[in-house]
């Protein structure tokens, strides 16, 4: 369910000062960011969620829970969530006033009628609270007991946990960083004495064709001779090998001297052989956002505030079952988050204009996985309780990761085109219209603000 215009500010108000700087955290949960927030990404994972595989496997991954038994929530628990219900039908009895009354047989006969199912809206204020209406999984409630589930579950949301965004102050050291792995190491190694003398590189290349030449022919003929037999009862390669291994033992017996090689040799003259190395792109990095954040409560109403945010974070990063069992073989994502800085812009007189802008200085991110939380409750080294056991201060340290890598055309923008030719996928009996795409747009301006 998608959580709007519920927000945890810490302190509150935070939003509406003047020139204030802010953190903004949106919580989604794994399933809606995919079909919302990165629907509108321009990659792969945008790309895949605007597409019709991504009903595909979506699908397939449906399928799989069931196999598993990983259930689905209540359909109660779902239709609380809806306004819109149908009425049971039911039946009537109607009474014949004498001298109209249906006969039949001679004798009168009462008529029922049926009052057939209706959808209504619970929200409608002309809508009797008494009015009886059916749930999905065959059980009958009111429209005010149902209108007072919603009103509980909005009460729960106030309160904070099932919030969809929170609002920390900036914290006093905030870093960003981008890492680029150029790994994919080539040696052109003697291959560039071609590009600066062709002629000495080919002498090379004809001599080392004629000395492997000969050994090729040499060894020809050992393994020809191992294969006619003996000489004299004694296999010919063993005589090689063996006196190989005599040589070597010989000027070698502690097995101290290095191996005599044509690099070794050049290091004896001090030189060393120049690889000509090239590093090739190979990946970027995924960033990384580590955030301190100091929570100091003066009142009860603010030590309440701290621990809903601290409880906000603690049940997102955890993963849950459908099934609301601990022990399900399946288990869902944890939450995802996407992080913008704010700036509360205001005039010379200091009123602020408007809604909150992206910080100019600070990036956003695409969605994110929270990897790390840390509370320390003892931050000065020694515990500290008022009247009621809360803790004045607090610190908590957030660990978030991004899920998906950066490219140019994230910071450049890029176009969005129109919907594309309906394409069918292969062994799916159905065709679908893909939503548009991104076409990099080379003209865009430099803002003179971070993007991501």
């Amino acid at each position: 369910m998608t959580q709007n215009n519920t927000v945890i500010e810490y302190p509150t108000g935070l939003s509406s000062i003047p020139y204030a700087s802010f953190l903004q955290i949106e919580k989604y949960s794994y399933d809606e960011a995919q079909k919302s927030v990165a629907k509108s990404f321009n990659d792969g994972l945008g790309s895949l969620n605007r597409s019709v595989i991504s009903k595909v496997l979506r699908a397939g991954g449906n399928t799989a829970a069931k196999a598993y038994a990983a259930g689905d929530p209540s359909e109660q628990f779902i239709d609380s969530m809806l306004n819109e219900y149908k009425t049971p039908e039911t039946k009537i009895l109607i009474k014949k006033a004498s001298g109209n009354s249906v006969r039949q047989s001679g004798s009168n006969v009462d008529k029922y009628q049926t009052i057939k199912s209706k959808t209504i809206n619970i929200t409608d204020e002309n809508i009797d609270p008494s009015t009886v209406v059916k749930l999905k999984n065959g059980e009958t409630t009111t429209v005010g007991q149902l209108l007072q589930k919603k009103k509980d579950r909005i009460a729960k949301k106030n309160k904070g946990l099932m919030a969809s965004r929170c609002m920390l102050p900036l914290p006093n050291e905030f870093q960003y960083k981008y890492g680029a792995d150029w790994n994919n190491e080539f040696r052109l190694g003697t291959l560039a004495l071609a590009a600066d003398d062709l002629g000495r590189f080919g002498l090379l290349a004809t001599g080392g064709a004629l000395a492997g030449g000969g050994l090729a022919f040499l060894e020809g003929k050992l393994t020809k001779g191992s294969q006619i037999g003996k000489l004299g009862g004694v296999d010919a390669t063993k005589i090689v090998q063996g006196a190989a291994k005599g040589v070597q033992f010989a000027t070698n017996p502690f097995g101290v001297n290095s191996e005599f090689n044509p690099k070794n040799l050049a290091g004896l003259a001090g030189l060393a052989p120049n690889e000509n190395s090239i590093q090739f792109f190979e990946r970027m990095q995924g960033r990384e956002f580590s955030f301190r954040f100091e929570l100091a409560a003066r009142n009860k109403k603010e030590s309440n505030r701290i621990i809903e945010i601290i409880e906000w974070f603690k049940r997102g990063m955890h993963p849950n079952s459908k099934s609301g069992r601990g022990s399900a073989v399946m288990l869902t994502f944890p939450d995802v988050f996407v992080l913008t800085p704010k700036f509360v812009k205001c005039d010379e007189e200091g009123n602020p204009l408007g809604d909150p802008i992206q910080h100019p200085m600070m990036p956003r991110t695409k969605l994110c996985a929270l990897t790390g939380l840390t509370i320390n409750t003892t931050p000065f080294g020694q515990l500290q309780t008022i009247f009621d056991g809360s803790i004045p201060i607090v610190t908590m340290e957030l660990n978030f990761k991004e899920t998906t890598k950066l490219t140019r055309v994230d910071m450049e923008g890029a176009t969005y085109t129109d919907k594309r030719n309906s394409k069918l996928i292969a062994g799916v009996g159905f065709t679908s219209t893909s939503e548009g795409g991104f076409i990099a747009n080379e003209d865009a301006a430099y803002t003179g603000e971070v993007s991501f």
